[in-house]
């Protein structure tokens, strides 16, 4: 029987939980969704009552596979069990089995929409509350500002010698946040000013002294800069969380419709964020 391994696979379909996945996402369907949208598709030519469908894989190169579980008469016990088989696709037209992954992946991208706004605005909703301006935020902002730097760090970046050692400065001071100021309140925790910044303001006072070198180049979080960030922090958590790929969370982890805040949630706050 084969299984979902490869990194080739175009979409992974498995009728069996709900799950689909495209490009490395993975999504559960909701019940719902998969009722109005999904099973129309397949039924009855690819899955019914007495011959379902386990699972759809469509590779890059354009082969596809299919697993199925076939309620059957066992011919020396008289008996009927359900038994699972590999369904051999060559007896069917190219064109219907390209229709039924044009017609799923077209599907998964639809609900992946629906499902990821719905995300980015309870995350937008959590993460604005009062109470989580504390270490999780702080974690959450740290990472994402090294996420949002990594460009400095490509070889042909468009930077000048000084500007790369100002942005390797500035990435691991943003780095050592935690081991540095983990014995204050997250209130009074201080986030450097990038070299963007820095040459703004020198260019202001030239007497501001070497980057990050004067108190006047750090900030406080604060709900009103964390508002500056909510947004493309929200987009990026909603992004992290459903390619399963969130710092130090495992890969590869797939979260329902209904506990994905709570466990992400969860996760930060056990130092899922490192």
């Amino acid at each position: 029987m084969n299984e979902y391994s490869s990194h080739d696979v175009a979409l992974y379909v498995n009728a069996i939980n709900k799950t689909m996945a495209k490009n490395g996402v993975t999504k559960t369907i909701s019940d719902a969704f998969w009722t109005s949208d999904i099973v129309p598709i397949l039924y009855p030519l690819w899955d019914s009552d007495r011959d379902k469908l386990e699972s759809f894989i469509r590779y890059n190169d354009g082969v596809s596979l299919m697993n199925k579980n076939k309620y059957q008469r066992n011919q020396k016990t008289g008996a009927y069990k359900w038994v699972s088989y590999e369904m051999d696709l060559a007896g069917f037209e190219k064109s219907d089995v390209d229709d039924l992954y044009t017609r799923l992946s077209d599907k998964f991208v639809e609900y992946r929409g629906l499902d990821d706004t719905d995300l980015e605005t309870q995350l937008a909703a959590q993460f604005a509350k009062e109470e989580y301006t504390n270490w999780t935020k702080i974690r959450l902002i740290r990472n994402f500002l090294l996420m949002d730097s990594d460009w400095t760090q490509v070889g042909d970046a468009p930077l000048t010698a000084d500007q790369k050692t100002q942005w390797t400065a500035y990435r691991t001071k943003l780095r050592n946040i935690p081991s540095e100021q983990s014995s204050i309140p997250a209130s009074e925790v201080k986030f450097p000013i990038t070299p963007t910044k820095y040459a703004d303001m020198l260019a202001e006072n030239a007497s501001l002294g070497e980057y990050l070198a004067t108190n006047s180049q750090f900030y406080f979080l604060g709900q009103s800069v964390f508002r500056k960030f909510s947004k493309r922090l929200t987009t990026y958590l909603a992004m992290a969380i459903t390619t399963e790929a969130i710092d130090g969370l495992p890969q590869n982890r797939v979260y329902s419709e209904t506990d994905t805040l709570d466990a992400i949630l969860t996760a930060i706050d056990n130092g899922g964020l490192g």
